[in-house]
């Protein structure tokens, strides 16, 4: 018969040994990794790391800063759509400088050599219409075709100081209205008594500008058919919602516009870039707001903003860069990302779908709807909460550029 003492020695060394042989039992199956292995992904000739992947952002030159001012000011500027939304088409959006005038404002010659004079900063311009139809400013005067109901171009422009944004708005229009031949006539807003506002009786077209602090903000706005009181209406009407928005940003001083961040969050440098190019260029390669993006639709991106803005809002876009082509956006979380991914949420109408990239998951490619992209073939991808869009003639390209973004966005920090 056993003692209790050592039945108790029995039992302590029968649970000792059960414990160390869990620990180093074998259990059958392989592991999961949280990511997939890039190295299984077919990225064709793609670079796989961002281009600062030895932590050297690049700087731009100090004569390209005024398109990252532009950039920035995108997301504070009122598009054609937010003055009326039966402007759901947009013209490419651009930046300016002294010496690059938009042609909406008037004579770029003359209106380049007062914005030397008053030693303008940066300007952004953006402009829309009701029919996927530019606007001609080529001559003295702006034209259009007839069906092209409502068109509206947004200007903004920003000198030192109030002083001189107040001398140029009134030169602009000045040297603006003496070249019309006297065939223009002065428009009151009675809102804004400070505007300068310009229209042709003959005409459909209402051009204004209004200084606002340093700022002048500028209009070239045109309805169905001459018609003053529903041009004045809209006139005020833009000024009005241009002045909120710009009451969200503060102004640069000439020491900012030459420091300020490029890409401070990467979104850009986590976008593949194939060519490796990474000077901001307004309709190639920029970063700017969800809001601020839907401006170059027309250029980059197709020309539907009303659907853009849809799409973007839907995957909770937050910041949305354009490389070459590529489109990477950053979302609020991996829910968004993927969603984005499952609802096919591409920046324009798709046709069908076709075979994603092989071993990448949280991935999809479609085949485009007709002259609804500027590519034949897409693909979109999640990584966490970044969303990836790339797009090709040729579906394995497409598919190579989906997996080595995929690599660019694990390989990014």
């Amino acid at each position: 018969m056993s003692s209790p003492k050592r039945t108790a020695t029995v039992l302590i060394a029968a649970l000792l040994t059960a414990a160390l042989t869990a620990c180093g039992a074998t259990v059958s199956g392989s592991g999961v990794p949280g990511e997939i292995d890039i190295r299984s992904l077919d990225v064709g000739a793609y670079p796989t790391e961002p281009p600062n992947a030895h932590d050297d952002d690049p700087i731009p030159a100090f004569y390209e800063m005024y398109k990252l001012a532009a950039m920035r000011i995108a997301d504070y500027a009122i598009s054609a759509y937010d003055i009326d939304p039966q402007m759901i088409y947009g013209n490419r959006a651009d930046a300016n400088n002294a010496r690059l005038m938009p042609s909406e404002l008037g004579n770029e010659t003359a209106m380049s050599a007062i914005a030397q004079k008053y030693k303008m900063l940066y300007g952004f311009h953006s402009s829309g219409a009701s029919k996927d139809l530019s606007v001609a400013t080529s001559g003295t005067w702006p034209t259009k075709k007839d069906n092209n109901w409502f068109t509206a171009t947004t200007m903004i422009l920003q000198f030192p100081d109030a002083e001189r944004a107040t001398a140029a708005a009134r030169e602009f229009h000045d040297a603006d209205f003496a070249a019309q031949e006297g065939r223009n006539q002065p428009v009151s807003l009675p809102k804004y008594p400070a505007a300068h506002a310009q229209w042709r009786p003959d005409s459909p077209f209402v051009r204004v500008l209004l200084p606002h602090g340093p700022y002048v903000i500028a209009f070239l706005l045109s309805v169905a058919r001459p018609d003053l009181p529903a041009l004045t209406a809209l006139a005020e009407s833009a000024l009005t919602k241009q002045i909120e928005a710009l009451a969200a940003t503060t102004p640069l001083t000439d020491e900012q516009l030459m420091t300020l961040p490029w890409d401070p969050d990467h979104v850009l440098m986590r976008t593949l870039n194939p060519d490796g190019l990474t000077g901001p260029e307004s309709s190639y390669y920029l970063v700017t707001g969800a809001r601020g993006i839907q401006h170059y639709s027309g250029g980059p991106l197709p020309d539907h903003r009303e659907y853009i803005g849809q799409q973007l809002t839907k995957m909770n876009a937050q910041q949305v860069a354009i490389s070459w082509g590529s489109i990477g956006i950053r979302t609020p979380d991996a829910e968004s990302a993927r969603r984005a991914v499952a609802e096919k949420l591409f920046l324009w109408p798709t046709a069908t779908d076709v075979a994603p990239p092989p071993n990448l998951t949280d991935a999809t490619c479609v085949e485009n709807k007709q002259l609804a992209a500027k590519k034949r073939f897409s693909c979109i991808l999640a990584y966490k909460q970044y969303v990836g869009i790339v797009s090709s003639e040729q579906l394995l390209d497409a598919q190579q550029r989906a997996a080595a973004q995929y690599a660019v966005f694990a390989n990014s920090r």
